[in-house]
C-alpha cells in the first residue's frame, strides 16, 4: 500500500510536469517573434536585397494578376465591377481600348481602389490582367 501511494505520487508529478512543459511550449510558440529587423549594411540585408531582385524580376501573367487581385470583385460583380466573361455587364467598356482601361485600373474608379487590388503590379502586369479579362468576353 505504501509503495502504491508513492507510485501514484511519482506518476502524478510526472504527468503534471509533462502537461506543464507542453503548456510552456504552446505559450512560447504563441509569443514568438513574427519577424526580425535587418539593417542595411548587415549580412542579412544582402540576402533580403537579393531575394527581392529575384521575386520582382518575373512578370506575372494576366491570369495570375486576375486570380490574385481581380477575381474577388470581378467574379461576382462586387460594387458594380463588370463580371468576368460576361459581355453584358461590361457594356461599352471594351470599346474604350486597353490603354484607357489600364489607366482606369491604375487610378481607380468608383469602388475600385487605385491599382485595383494589386498594389505591387507593374503597368505591364495591369495591362496583362485587363487583357485577360477582355479576352474572356
Amino acid at each position: 500500500m505504501k509503495y502504491q501511494r508513492l507510485f501514484l505520487i511519482v506518476l502524478t508529478t510526472f504527468v503534471l510536469s509533462l502537461s506543464a512543459s507542453e503548456a510552456k511550449k504552446a505559450i512560447e510558440k504563441r509569443i514568438a517573434p513574427v519577424g526580425s529587423v535587418c539593417i542595411e549594411g548587415e549580412e542579412c540585408a544582402k540576402a533580403v536585397a537579393a531575394s527581392e531582385v529575384v521575386s520582382t524580376s518575373e512578370m506575372r501573367s494576366g491570369e495570375e494578376v486576375y486570380t490574385n487581385a481581380c477575381a474577388t470583385c470581378h467574379s461576382i460583380g462586387l460594387a458594380g465591377a463588370p463580371k468576368f466573361a460576361d459581355l453584358a455587364s461590361w457594356g461599352d467598356r471594351p470599346d474604350e481600348g486597353i490603354e484607357h482601361l489600364t489607366e482606369t485600373v491604375k487610378n481607380g474608379l468608383n469602388g475600385m481602389p487605385p491599382m485595383g487590388m494589386c498594389m505591387d503590379c507593374t503597368d505591364e502586369e495591369l495591362t496583362a490582367g485587363v487583357q485577360y479579362m477582355l479576352d474572356s468576353l
